[in-house]
This record gives structure tokens, sequence and C-alpha cells, in this order.
């Protein structure tokens, strides 16, 4: 019978915990999902103050040198200096990268490590800071190790001076859209703050990491019937393009304050142009995406049938869940009068590098996730 490769993960470490250059975590291996030829390791730190000498961060490994995943911070500037145990190299991976982490500020950190692919990524707050690549293919390879993983102090190195929470081990490769949704599902459950009606907020497409916008472009529609396009514009939110308000559904009143029930029909109403997020068929070539062909979705001044949304959270267990909207949901949108179509967007940039966004697809796809964000 063939067999199939099972993906398991672990959070070892949940709430914040102090750590001194003398302080570790120690996980056996028994204990750790089990790992063949890939794995990741995602985490939140703080360092609070920077060391004279490297300091360990995490190492798995029964010797200094079994280094299988590694991940140490450079002495006086804490840049991160990711390692692992190769067949020619036992101390293999980046020297130093990125900038240096700032002191007494909270980053989500994503190891990943593939020999099949031959490759270690590295992502600070989602975003991809650089890769190692493996240069011969077909001779070098990755050792990894039965040893116990360190959290902290590692044989003779000290650990670092700081906090850590949410420590996940992963036995498979983590792409960068899983990386991206991690770093935004471990936002700290107790600054989690309810969604309301009448709520500010911004919605990032999860796989990309750009917000959902509009830059004033108009979809020909016909004779009196113009539409902005929307896109998704940007890694960084654009307060006058990238706010929207929450509101209730065309046919039902609603309260101001009130919370926001998850498989509800909602609308939103973008806060610039006072126009309602909006989609509709495509009965007509003038009424699908310029490139990809989909489903259009608009601004409309018209709040209609139209412009109703149900809204779920998304699990990664692609399974749904009920309750309350919160900061940092992830989250599926269904177009209510076009067959519950999902919110969707991908890669696929317009002329002027915009991103395209449609209504495509069942709500399965990672293209189909949003992360919902409260605007203070």
């Amino acid at each position: 019978m063939p067999k199939f490769a099972v993906k398991e993960w672990a959070e070892l470490i949940s709430d914040p915990i102090s750590m001194k250059e003398q302080d570790k975590r120690i996980f056996e291996h028994a204990d750790l999902p089990s790992v063949k030829d890939k794995l990741s390791i995602t985490l939140r730190l703080k360092i609070n103050k920077h060391r004279s000498e490297y300091s360990a961060i995490f190492h798995k490994g029964a010797e200094r040198m079994d280094r299988t995943p590694a991940l140490w911070l450079t002495k006086n500037k804490s840049v991160l200096n990711p390692r692992f145990t190769g067949n020619w190299d036992r101390n293999a991976g980046f020297a130093e990268i990125g900038d240096g982490l700032t002191l007494n500020k909270w980053y989500h950190i994503a190891y990943t490590l593939s020999d099949s692919e031959k490759r270690l990524d590295i992502y600070i707050d989602g975003e991809w800071i650089g890769f190692y690549s493996i240069p011969k293919v077909k001779d070098q390879r990755v050792i990894f190790n039965d040893g116990p993983l360190h959290i902290g102090r590692s044989h003779n190195c000290n650990g670092f001076i700081g906090e850590i929470s949410n420590i996940r081990y992963f036995n498979w490769r983590l792409s960068a859209e899983e990386v991206m949704e991690d770093f935004f599902c471990k936002i700290n459950e107790s600054q989690k703050k309810p969604i309301l009606y009448g709520s500010k907020i911004a919605l990032v497409h999860v796989s990309t990491g750009k917000y959902l916008s509009t830059k004033g472009i108009k979809y020909d529609l016909g004779q009196n019937n113009h539409q902005f396009m929307v896109i998704c514009s940007g890694q960084k939110k654009d307060l006058e393009n990238d706010i929207w308000t929450v509101i209730g559904a065309s046919s039902k009143s609603f309260n101001e304050g009130d919370y926001v029930s998850l498989n509800n029909i909602i609308g939103f109403r973008h806060q610039a142009t006072r126009c309602y997020l909006h989609s509709h068929g495509t009965n007509y070539e003038r009424v699908v995406t310029p490139i990809s062909k989909q489903q259009q979705v608009t601004l409309c001044s018209d709040r209609s049938v139209d412009a109703d949304w149900l809204i779920r959270r998304y699990n990664s267990t692609t399974s749904y869940d009920t309750g309350h909207l919160m900061n940092g949901d992830i989250i599926c949108l269904f177009h209510i009068s076009t067959n519950k179509l999902a919110l969707y967007s991908h890669t696929v940039l317009l002329g002027d590098g915009s991103q395209e966004v449609s209504c495509y697809g069942d709500g399965s796809d990672r293209n189909n996730k949003w992360r919902i964000e409260l605007i203070n």
C-alpha cells in the first residue's frame, strides 16, 4: 500500500515566558512531531538586552555541532543567525540575515528547512527576508538528528535575555502563505478586540499580505453605471483607500456598537467613497475582471442585496466556527446574490501593479482567506 506523509505540529510553549542567559527549556525528540526531510519552527520573540556574545534561541541536537535546526542571535546587535548541519558542513546556513531586532519589541519569526527542496527560509513578521540554497543538490544533504530541542541556553552557548511565546514545531516546510497565516493567528488573545457594527476595519489578503482597496479606477458597465474597481494594493495600510465600515445586511436594521456574529450577513461601506463592497453576475463580457475573466468586485453607491456578504471565520482544518467576529480573525466572505462565490485575490497584477480582486471559488482555496484588522 502507498504511504502518505502525515502533517503534524505541536505548540511547545504558548504563553510568554521570561528568559535569562542561563534559562532553558528542553523538549525530547520523542515528544516532537516525526520529521523525515523537512521541518519548520515559528515563534514570537522579544529581546530585552543585547549580549556581547552569540545567544541561542533554539538548537536541536545532542551535541554542540548537531544543529538541525538552530537559530542564534549575533553578538551586540541581535541579528538572526540561522544554522543547520549538512553532510558537507556541520554549521551551514546564514552568517547574518536581516537588520537586527529592535529591543523591547515583539517579533514573529519563522524558520523553514527542506532537504528535498534544498533550502532554508527565514521570515520576520510574515515577510520573507531571505533564503539559503544548498548548491550541490545531488551530493549535499541536510542531516536531521534525534537529539533534544533546546530553547534558550544550549550546551555551552548562553541563551537570550527577553521573552518568548507561541513556539510551534512542524514536520513540514511551511509555505509563505502558511507563515503569513501563522503570523496573523499569533496575535496575543488578550489583545484581541471584538468587531462591532460601525467599526472601522481593513481587510488583508492572507496569501499576499496586501490590503483590499481601490485606486478610483472605474469599470465601464454601461450608460450611467460606472463602479469603482476593487483591488489589493500594498502591504502597508493606506488610511485613505483601505478603510471600511462594518454595516448590517441591506434588508435588516442594525445598531452601531452591537457585536457582529459569525455566519451572518453583513456589508462594508468604503470610508473614502461612501460606496459599498459589491459584486454582480457575469452575464456579458464587460462584467468580468480584466485578466482572469472572473466575477467582478466593485464599489457601488447602491445599497442592495448585491452588497450583502456572508461572513465566516476560516480555520486551518477547513471547518467553520461560530461566535463573534474578532480583530485578527481569518475569514471568508461569500457573495449572497451570486451563489455565494467567495471573495478572492491572487498574484495576477493589473497594468498599474495592483492585484486583481474577484469572487471565485467555494472558500476552501488559500486565496479566499482574509484577515480582518480593527482600525483604532
